[in-house]
């Protein structure tokens, strides 16, 4: 009877020891066998803890989030656009990183895309932004050296206009008659490059009208004289069809580009920045952030996940997949897969100077606000001052809105 006691006590002792924590991982990057490939490595080195993956959509996955975390459903570790992190942040629902938590990431490029009221809520796995592209066979066309393309905004325009002069092709492609595009593609971007907002850091004042601003905005519709303005799926297509001199796009363009027009010869660079010393090759941050829910009971193998997911050479495992996302840890750049896709590397690169749009909740109404300023500049040619003033103030209307 003893005997038959103390091997029940032993069984129960071992199924204890062998007991694993259970994580759940919501997220939108990995398909199964793709989560299969990433996680594979986790489970040999963290046996006690099992992580459940489920993929959601980008059609309904943020209002899932939303539900789940107001249920106060399991949910451990979840992946975050990262224009959603300030809506996440202000209702509390997702908690704030430690300074040990920070300690290793504080560096990265995406890192500013996870702060809200100064205070960091999660961690940049995987970023993309935007770069030029430029047709190689219209530069030489021109008289243009190819293997120095403009780094600069009198550069750029002086481009641009010989470029515009020879026939059936435009010196670059300006997005408009669409949202996002307009102020994605180039607008906002040139507005950072000069040190400008279109609100103050504390989230409160509009500042579409300051003088950053408007050299910025003189500048685009200046450029605009000799551009072609469509939607970017079209100015895409032209771009392949050789009728542009530039174009500014995300890193999805590269294997596009290459796959409809064989014949291309293009490159990519850095966007131009202003002439002035503090001028910034600024671009647009995107990017999926790590982040851990209010509910999450189990902190301790939820940072464990986001730290091996964080690491260089798993999350370029999701590159490899999906060429246009890339590892926030500047360590990746030594992977050998950039050797075969130089043109990445630009991207990778310019990710040191991208930003992330500023962190309000009220950004999805101040973006459809840039769209209209876009099209008031470039499509209608009003007035700089005139444009700027008046939208200015519909900004400052619905920062008060969410005071």
């Amino acid at each position: 009877m003893v005997k038959k006691l103390l091997l029940v006590v032993m069984a129960f002792i071992a199924a204890v020891s062998f007991a694993k924590t259970k994580i759940v991982f919501w997220q939108f990057m990995m398909d199964d066998a793709i989560a299969k490939e990433v996680l594979d490595g986790f489970a040999r080195e963290y046996p006690d803890i099992e992580v459940e993956v489920a993929q959601l959509s980008w059609s309904n996955g943020f209002d899932k989030i939303v539900t789940a975390i107001a249920a106060g459903a399991p949910l451990d570790v979840v992946e975050l656009g990262n224009t959603w992190v300030s809506n996440f942040a202000a209702q509390g629902a997702i908690i704030p990183l430690t300074d040990q938590d920070l300690s290793k990431y504080r560096s990265f490029p995406g890192m500013n895309s996870a702060e809200y009221l100064g205070k960091y809520y999660g961690y940049p796995w995987l970023l993309g932004t935007r770069a030029m592209f430029y047709n190689v066979d219209l530069m030489k066309k021109a008289g243009l050296d190819p293997n120095n393309p403009p780094q600069t905004w009198s550069q750029l325009l002086e481009a641009t206009k010989k470029i515009s002069q020879i026939p059936g092709a435009y010196g670059i492609g300006l997005p408009a008659g669409e949202v996002y595009s307009p102020w994605q593609e180039w607008f906002l971007l040139a507005v950072w490059g000069n040190n400008g907002d279109v609100i103050s850091k504390d989230m409160k004042k509009a500042t579409l009208n300051s003088p950053q601003v408007k050299e910025a905005a003189a500048f685009y519709q200046e450029l605009s004289k000799y551009s072609m303005k469509s939607k970017q799926k079209d100015l895409g297509d032209a771009f392949g069809q050789g009728k542009l001199g530039f174009l500014v796009s995300g890193a999805w363009s590269v294997g596009s580009l290459a796959q409809s027009y064989p014949n291309l010869n293009f490159g990519v660079c850095f966007i131009p920045k202003p002439d002035k010393q503090d001028g910034v090759h600024a671009s647009f941050l995107g990017g999926e952030i790590l982040a851990i829910p209010r509910q999450c009971k189990n902190i301790d193998a939820a940072k464990k996940l986001i730290e091996y997911l964080m690491r260089p050479e798993i999350a370029m495992i999701i590159t490899k997949h999906y060429p246009g996302v890339y590892p926030a840890d500047p360590r990746a750049s030594s992977d050998p897969w950039f050797e075969d896709n130089p043109l990445h590397l630009i991207f990778f690169e310019q990710l040191k100077t991208a930003y992330p749009v500023p962190p309000t909740p009220a950004w999805p109404k101040i973006e459809d606000i840039l769209t209209n300023v876009v099209d008031d500049l470039i499509v209608n040619y009003k007035a700089v001052d005139e444009v700027l003033n008046h939208y200015n103030s519909e900004i400052q209307r619905v920062l008060d809105e969410v005071k």
